[in-house]
């Protein structure tokens, strides 16, 4: 049969001498679990019970017990009872299911060399993928949907639709287990599955096509866009810094496709765009960042983008009286005149309406302007240390003195430096 042809033809590319299949016991896997049979593969079949559908999912864990008792097969059942898990722990239902899942599919590959996963993912969840990113606002790999080959994954079904796979397990006569909780629209997918999918495939015959069509150019694009982007995605992680002309040349897809890459939300691509003709030190900044990044910063020529935890822990201070002046002074060595000094000397990030009286010039100037005048990247600025007492500002590091604090000719004399800096 051409089903039979197919699926041969994609497991047999994997050269693979051994094989997982994850089943449910619904009608997809148990396909998938027949045709390896009839394919005289050696496999070992994996289940897991949630424990979430009472009796049902111990009914189903049973069917498959049973059945590989029967034909000789190897089976793995992993138990968990996910729903004491989430009272716990909490967490997303689906997201903790599935972690669970492939972490026991992982397990299991890695006992077995040159082994592969069989997952009975067939066209219909393609086409459900599709939209269902699309609904969540992904970028281009979400729509592209999965690969029929992803390392160790192998889903020999993924162009086949559900109402040829049910022909196919009826004709066979195989037997399967219906899960009750899909006909529920309790989840997106289900939603979707159940609702929305069914009305647009009555109002548009081609729909199915259309949405494969699609994914295909997606999955095209994604090998040309991804060796385009690698560069720009190395330097912003090891530089957290791009020029301006490096995104400037870059589609609207690859853009949005860099978004992806870095987890930045991608309704953040349109903001992101207006800080092109934004004065420098124009912010973009979002709440709840799953990724590394939560902030870009207009520079002159370019973009900074800031870490979550990016902002420099403040250090401590060396603080010793000493009898003279250095012959040579350095930036982070500083020599104060004690008998100016009002309280403890201590050490901060800069703060808005901050001022110092520099060395070289007369009256004050706010540490904001200094910064500006070194010209320090927006992104680096609100990482500017001063050192103060209890009346003014005595340093900002690295860049200026007050010169009211200053130790000139004096026996008074005391030494700030930071730790492992003397």
């Amino acid at each position: 049969m051409e089903i039979e042809s197919e699926i041969k033809s994609i497991i047999d590319s994997t050269h693979a001498n051994f094989f997982f299949i994850a089943c449910s016991g619904g009608v997809d896997s148990m396909v998938l679990f027949h045709l390896a049979r009839r394919f005289d593969l050696a496999i070992h079949v994996l289940h897991v019970n949630y424990n979430l559908r009472g009796n049902d999912s111990l009914y189903d864990a049973d069917f498959l017990k049973r059945y590989c008792i029967q034909n000789n097969i190897p089976i793995s059942i992993h138990d968990v009872n996910l729903k004491e898990q989430l009272e716990e722990l909490g967490g997303n239902l689906q997201n903790e299911a599935r972690k669970i899942r492939y972490d026991f599919f992982q397990k299991k590959l890695n006992e077995v060399k040159n082994s592969k996963l069989l997952v009975a993912h067939n066209q219909d969840d393609q086409i459900e993928t599709f939209w269902l990113q699309l609904y969540r606002g992904s970028g281009l790999k979400g729509m592209a949907g999965m690969q029929q080959i992803s390392g160790d994954l192998v889903r020999p079904l993924l162009n086949i639709s559900k109402k040829d796979i049910i022909s196919f397990a009826k004709t066979n006569q195989i037997e399967w287990r219906e899960d009750k909780s899909n006909s529920k629209s309790d989840y997106q997918r289900n939603l979707f599955r159940n609702k929305y999918l069914p009305f647009l495939r009555s109002e548009i015959s081609s729909m199915n096509d259309s949405v494969l069509f699609i994914q295909q150019i997606f999955r095209e694009n994604l090998n040309q866009i991804s060796a385009k982007l690698n560069e720009v995605l190395h330097e912003i992680n090891n530089n957290n810094y791009i020029e301006i002309n490096k995104i400037f040349c870059l589609k609207i897809t690859e853009i949005i496709e860099l978004f992806r890459s870095l987890a930045i939300p991608i309704h953040q691509v349109k903001s992101f765009l207006k800080l092109f003709n934004s004065q420098k030190g124009s912010k973009l900044f979002w709440e709840n960042p799953t990724g590394d990044f939560c902030e870009i910063i207009r520079e002159r020529n370019g973009f900074s983008f800031t870490r979550i935890n990016q902002r420099f822990k403040i250090p401590e201070l060396n603080i010793e009286t000493v009898d003279r002046l250095p012959d040579k002074f350095d930036k982070t060595t500083l020599y104060f005149d004690l008998t100016k000094i009002k309280g403890e000397i201590k050490i901060r990030f800069w703060q808005k309406g901050d001022r110092i009286c520099p060395i070289g010039m007369k009256g004050s100037k706010l540490i904001s302007d200094v910064i500006s005048d070194a010209k320090i990247p927006h992104a680096q600025r609100y990482n500017q240390l001063v050192i103060f007492d209890e009346e003014k500002i005595l340093a900002a590091l690295g860049l200026c003195v007050d010169r009211r604090a200053f130790a000139y000719q004096t026996t008074s004399i005391v030494r700030v430096s930071l730790q492992n800096e003397v």
